[in-house]
């Protein structure tokens, strides 16, 4: 399977508190930052997918309802979920330390694995659920 799926993410819009702490955080966790606009901050993840951070409580351009994303429905109100470019536990720990010593917490890693990836969670400041999972590309389909 070396072709390329027929479609991919371009935006996930999250609605966020403090458009200049999210667009900080998310940078911080190592996604490429944008820019900072009047009402949206955008940051990339690998493979070009923008996350668009947009107020909250502001009017936006367009409507936005509340939503539960991820796997994981009861854990807080947004989900968002990214996978590290690396494909051990080991690789998974040494992302989780650099976040750790950078100030960033983050629960400890999972000890059963979800679906073949090993993972951990953590928050973004408005309490949006943050699962950060090891990487499944090149791996053979199941």
């Amino acid at each position: 399977m070396d072709s390329l799926p027929a479609a991919a993410l371009g935006h996930f819009v999250m609605k966020v508190a403090n458009l200049g702490a999210s667009y900080q955080f998310y940078s911080d966790l190592g996604l490429r930052p944008m820019g900072i606009f009047p009402d949206v901050a955008i940051v990339e993840l690998r493979g070009g997918t923008h996350i668009l951070l947009v107020p909250e409580k502001d009017e936006t351009p367009f409507p936005l309802t509340s939503s539960h994303l991820g796997q994981r429905a009861a854990f807080f109100n947004e989900h968002l979920d990214l996978m590290i470019n690396g494909k051990t536990r080991s690789d998974l720990e040494a992302y989780r330390a650099m976040l750790l010593q950078n100030g960033i917490p983050a629960d400890e890693i999972a000890q059963e694995k979800f679906f073949g990836h090993d993972y951990f969670q953590l928050a973004d400041p408005d309490g949006h659920g943050v699962t950060v999972y090891t990487t499944h590309a090149g791996e053979a389909p199941v």
